[in-house]
């Protein structure tokens, strides 16, 4: 098989507070992504929806397409955007081995280290000195209680620890990350953390101590079963997680199902669990899915991936949402059957053997028609969406 480049992509999140009218008795019926006023969702920006559990974008710069365009004989697969620090963003991208001639997300030689003046590129690769590393970096920020000084970690198996988004690294001694494909956040002095299947939240209050369990992610569905979250959902990996400005705890993942092997711009894609402690969780029945395949460009394109993976969110310094990356593929179309590319599983590219991958995954798309282009009016609430 032929070198398939796999590329990155980025855009910017519309600014438009969105209306669902009718039909909400609380905030949980907003998705915690907004307000419940009278009756009607108020939804925080950039969400949007009857139940303000879809993004909604500007149309994606066409300079944030690829975002690593080096046509090279190894992959990458996305990683963690950090800044604007002193005017610079920063992207860690893990570069993926070739070693006797396989290609595998599971053999990383280091991480690369891309810096941009804005976050859409373009990033400068092989200036900063490449990082040691595993397999889905994930990075935190965060003060320090006693002190207040900004503190910058990337987390690969180690928990790496600087004072400078450029470095130097120490690896934090003792206990390490939470797990694969882990998902930091600090809170109210605490760490938190959930791992690739998503099915616990785990807390230290020291970076090297042991991690115990803060909570079971379960949800309760409306025949009273309580179940749960990665179960629920088909097949959940690569989460995010976050807590928002009220305070409410918020999971996004890549989802997918295995039954699904074609059409796969129209497969599922993407999963949303919150929370307002950590604790209880809920989902909407039916299911949200708060971004789907089509990316549309300024310079009047669009695309339509087969696969968006490993989501990395973005927020400015009010804590506002504005920017999503993921792993893309952009050689594959709609038009191929899923297994053609990827033989094991269908619409997912759980490990890209038989093509080279140059890109990081740096993706926002467009919810819908139009919706990355204008703010929409109110919306009908669909009788049978409840929240869990």
């Amino acid at each position: 098989m032929g070198n398939h480049q796999k590329f990155v992509l980025l855009g910017c999140m519309l600014f438009c507070t969105f209306t669902s009218a009718l039909g909400c008795a609380s905030d949980l019926d907003c998705s915690l992504n907004g307000i419940c006023n009278g009756g009607s969702c108020i939804c925080d920006k950039p969400w949007s929806g009857i139940s303000c559990g879809v993004l909604a974008y500007k149309t994606t710069p066409i300079s944030g397409k690829s975002l690593f365009a080096i046509n090279k004989s190894h992959n990458t697969w996305n990683g963690p955007i950090v800044g604007p620090v002193d005017g610079k963003y920063h992207l860690y991208d893990p570069y993926y081995g070739n070693y006797t001639g396989i290609k595998s997300l599971f053999r990383v030689e280091y991480i690369m280290h891309g810096t941009a003046d804005k976050i859409t590129g373009p990033y400068s690769w092989g200036v900063e000195p490449n990082i040691p590393g595993g397999i889905n970096p994930a990075f935190l920020v965060y003060n320090k209680t006693t002190t207040g000084e900004t503190q910058y970690t990337l987390w690969n198996g180690n928990i790496r620890t600087s004072d400078s988004p450029y470095g130097p690294w120490t690896v934090i001694p003792g206990r390490g990350d939470c797990g694969t494909n882990r998902a930091p956040v600090f809170h109210n002095g605490v760490f938190y953390c959930t791992s690739q299947r998503t099915t616990q939240v785990y807390t230290t209050t020291k970076l090297g101590d042991a991690w115990e369990t803060y909570s079971d992610i379960n949800v309760t569905l409306a025949n009273g079963t309580s179940v749960s979250y990665a179960s629920q959902f088909e097949t959940v990996e690569d989460p995010f997680l976050w807590i928002d400005a009220r305070g409410n705890w918020h999971i996004i993942n890549h989802r997918y199902n295995t039954s699904e092997i074609d059409h796969c711009g129209s497969s599922t894609i993407s999963a949303h669990t919150f929370s307002t402690d950590g604790k209880e969780w809920h989902v909407m029945e039916p299911a949200v899915e708060p971004y789907t395949h089509t990316v549309h460009y300024d310079d009047g394109t669009s695309f339509t991936f087969v696969t968006l993976e490993r989501p990395n969110l973005h927020f400015n310094d009010k804590g506002q949402l504005t920017h999503v990356n993921l792993a893309v593929d952009l050689v594959t179309t709609d038009a191929v059957l899923c297994t053609t590319e990827i033989p094991k599983e269908a619409c997912v590219l759980s490990t890209p053997s038989q093509s080279s991958i140059a890109g990081a995954g740096l993706s926002i798309f467009s919810a819908g028609a139009d919706i990355h282009d204008k703010c929409m009016g109110s919306y009908t609430v669909d009788p049978g969406l409840k929240v869990l």
